[in-house]
């Protein structure tokens, strides 16, 4: 098992200097998470070492009003659209409102890669495609289904 925690903690000063490469001075902090901005949206890295696994998150648009009978047909299009090929790697998700400190859930674009071996052009992959699909997607969420964009 101490191969694997080497691999990680070199994974970890990867990302770190991949961090610093797409933005002069990022990097992770004591709890694993760095926030790089990408047009609209922030763009949230997750390092979970414990986990191998480094997640790129996106916080995109709130959830609809229940009372507009518009939360079920987003919830199918949501699992629609994380299995469309224009989406790549990634994904759609509904985050608690818990996790992100406020009073409504909301919809987030995630991508998850393990920590171990991830390649700067994986990275920037990773990142590419969570930006591409959150920026694409916020406006259309909004007019379509009543979601107000988070700010």
């Amino acid at each position: 098992m101490l191969p694997h925690l080497r691999s990680v903690e070199k994974g970890i000063k990867a990302i770190d200097g991949y961090l610093n490469r797409v933005s002069k001075g990022s990097k992770l902090d004591e709890n694993g998470r760095c926030r790089l901005q990408a047009d609209q949206v922030g763009i949230h890295v997750v390092a979970n070492p414990g986990m191998d696994v480094l997640t790129f998150k996106a916080f995109i648009n709130f959830l609809p009003d229940p009372a507009t009978g518009k939360v079920l047909p987003l919830y199918y299009h949501l699992l629609d659209m994380s299995d469309a090929p224009e989406t790549g790697m990634a994904y759609f998700a509904i985050v608690a409102s818990e996790e992100v400190g406020g009073e409504h859930d909301v919809i987030s674009v995630e991508c998850k890669r393990p920590i171990v071996d991830i390649s700067f052009d994986e990275f920037t992959a990773c990142l590419k495609a969570v930006s591409s699909v959150a920026n694409q997607w916020m406006d259309r969420l909004e007019e379509e289904f009543d979601a107000p964009k988070v700010p």
